[in-house]
């Protein structure tokens, strides 16, 4: 494999280390620490330093080979002095739940530029871009943030969205960090990829990596994300032609799903089956491809051409009533099946004219069929096995309700069928067909048409737009050390005083801090263990001074602990003392202001959205819950509809 060096490379004092996925794992298994030793061991081992600064910050690089094409690409950490910084709070950490962690000393920018900057240093606005091709920024507490993933369409001569995600996930789990979030809002061919993966995959396109849902916008719970999933994934691709089938988009519609539904080999029953078989090719037209060359002129894998009650030969996927009777294998005679059959069409015709169309329940169904037909068990028979089939010039099919996961039927007519089936094959093999050439091109009209096509109060666009409003994602790591590590991690969760909770620390307590000391090691020893990792990480403790360090283990445990049982093991610790910094504007990472939020969608906390505070209660709520669009200007004087309406008496 050709190695190709970027000019920045020849410009070394030194021989650089240059280091693949794979070997970089190799010095990083010494790292036993927590984060904020681990980065600096990282810098000293496997980065050189730059001979310039940003922002006065100190930048590092360091050298990845790329085991796909043998590119050689820079990965630069800048070391960012929070104290010194003009932006020292973290919006990212407001917008996905982290408001009361302390504002750590340092941050850490893992920044892979565009190409063709490799060789360029960086300037004043780097730590600012979103046009990286990699940008991750992690506190020195070990909690972190993705800012940006930006694979270059040129996969052959540099860098996709996987590998660079892969090095990512490397050197989390190599630096031992503890969780990272990411906002996601990639986007692939205009259409978002957290919606497109959940839908095919039950997961964002981050979960490939352990990413899972952490914090929804306007007010949506973990509990709604993973049912709008499940509603979604669940959507029958029949239900679907059935829906559109009146409107000018259901020909198209019906003809995508049926050019894939015949070049898949296994059966695609959801649009969940479908989005997923269309995913696994690449952007190239799918008749290029050996495995479905026969895609554009799929009439030749179609079924047998059977007759159907007008006597022509059809290609059809549904079956006559004389074809269904002769395979039912059914204790009742012809005539009785297909009476009861043409009661039950009966039943469908009227509710479709009284319900504009809508589907009927098996349950409903069987009521009023049992009006009409006293053998109940014969109602059952039909119920149970008729589907695709004609009946007096109509088929009658069924399908899952994917809110209620009811089983509910409907009409088609027999001779809109033959017609839209009939023009797709023309289309398909005497013309130039659009369907199939662009795999891509015929996703996004699904996108468009049929995940936000539904009406704003259909379960399909609520779900889709509970789906769109999750946009943070986190992913946390566990670490258990080696069994040669024999080291005891101490993670150490400070206690302020009564006096300090009830006037100064308001907000929830911060997560605990990982300290790492040999085992059986003095109370002494840990103590000034725990002292110095809290001065090191958080400008509340820059003077705070360790009095008390009580294990929440059990005389039993700890005997467990000290005997050293061949691993590292994690104790709790509650940590007391003195000298916290309670007139330092830098305490939270959210900031000194709390906003209180309380909006109409169900929202409680601050998720990153526009929100807007009323004048009088100054209580925070969404723009877009108050019919303020984005694009338009926060009024001077905002009141939230409670305190107009106190106005107002």
């Amino acid at each position: 494999m050709a190695i190709t060096t970027f000019e920045a490379c020849k410009k070394r004092k030194r021989a650089p280390n240059i280091f693949t996925i794979h070997s970089f794992a190799t010095p990083a298994s010494s790292m036993d620490g927590p984060f904020r030793d681990n980065i600096r061991l990282f810098l000293q081992q496997c980065s050189e330093k730059e001979d310039y600064i940003v922002e006065n910050n100190p930048v590092w690089c360091t050298l990845f080979l790329s085991e796909t094409n043998g590119i050689v690409f820079p990965l630069y950490i800048v070391e960012q002095n929070v104290q010194q910084s003009s932006d020292p709070f973290c919006d990212l950490c407001r917008c996905v739940g982290w408001s009361h962690h302390f504002v750590s000393k340092r941050r850490y920018h893992l920044i892979i530029p565009e190409n063709l900057k490799w060789s360029r240093p960086l300037n004043m606005d780097s730590i600012e871009f979103d046009t990286h091709l990699l940008h991750g920024v992690i506190h020195c507490n070990g909690f972190g943030h993705l800012l940006s993933i930006n694979g270059t369409k040129d996969y052959s001569n540099y860098l996709c969205g996987e590998e660079l995600m892969n090095l990512w996930d490397c050197l989390c789990s190599c630096l031992r960090t503890q969780k990272i979030s990411v906002h996601d809002l990639l986007m692939k061919r205009g259409m978002d990829l957290r919606l497109l993966h959940a839908v095919a995959y039950g997961c964002p396109w981050f979960g490939d990596w352990g990413y899972k849902f952490c914090h929804g916008s306007f007010g949506v719970t973990e509990h709604m994300y993973n049912r709008a999933i499940q509603i979604l994934r669940s959507l029958d691709l029949d239900k679907i032609i059935h829906d559109y089938n009146s409107t000018s988009r259901g020909r198209m519609i019906q003809q995508i799903i049926n050019c894939y539904k015949h070049a898949s080999e296994t059966l695609l029953v959801t649009i969940s089956d479908l989005l997923r078989f269309m995913l696994a090719f690449s952007p190239k037209p799918l008749s290029q491809r050996n495995t479905t060359t026969a895609l554009v002129k799929f009439s030749s894998k179609t079924t047998p051409k059977q007759k159907n009650p007008h006597g022509k030969n059809t290609n059809h996927e549904f079956d006559s009533f004389e074809s269904f009777v002769a395979k039912s294998n059914s204790r009742w005679n012809a005539k009785r099946l297909e009476y009861t059959a043409k009661i039950i069409v009966n039943i469908l015709v009227e509710h479709a004219r009284t319900n504009s169309g809508a589907s009927v329940t098996r349950q409903e169904l069987r009521d009023e069929a049992r009006k009409h037909v006293g053998d109940t068990g014969l109602i059952d028979f039909l119920l149970k096995t008729i589907h695709k089939t004609v009946v007096e010039d109509r088929i009658v099919r069924r399908s899952i309700n994917p809110i209620t996961k009811l089983l509910e039927f409907y009409l088609q007519d027999v001779q809109k069928a033959e017609f839209t089936e009939t023009k797709t094959e023309s289309h398909s093999v005497t013309l130039t067909p659009e369907t199939g050439r662009d795999v891509y091109g015929d996703m996004l009209k699904l996108y468009k048409n049929v995940l936000l096509g539904y009406p704003e109060s259909h379960p399909v666009s609520l779900a889709t737009r509970t789906i769109l409003n999750s946009k943070n994602f986190v992913k946390e790591w566990q670490f258990k050390g080696n069994r040669e590590d024999n080291l005891l991690r101490l993670i150490c969760r400070i206690m302020p005083s009564y006096d300090e909770l009830v006037t100064e620390f308001t907000r929830p307590l911060p997560p605990g801090e990982v300290v790492v000391v040999r085992p059986r090691a003095a109370v002494g020893e840990m103590k000034s263990a725990v002292q110095c990792a809290l001065r090191d990480t958080y400008c509340v403790m820059d003077k705070f001074v360790v009095s008390d360090v009580k294990m929440r283990k059990t005389e039993e445990d700890l005997d467990r602990v000290w005997s050293g049982a061949g691993r590292s093991c994690d104790v709790e610790v509650e940590v007391r003392g003195c000298g916290l910094d309670l007139g330092t504007e830098l305490r939270y990472e959210g900031g000194a202001e709390n906003l209180t939020v309380d909006c109409v969608c169900g929202a409680k906390d601050d998720d990153g959205e526009r929100m807007v505070a009323c004048e009088i209660c100054q209580v925070g709520q969404h723009t877009r819950c108050n019919s303020i669009n984005d694009h338009e200007a926060v009024p001077c004087v905002f009141l939230c509809p409670t305190c107009k309406a106190k106005v107002k008496m």
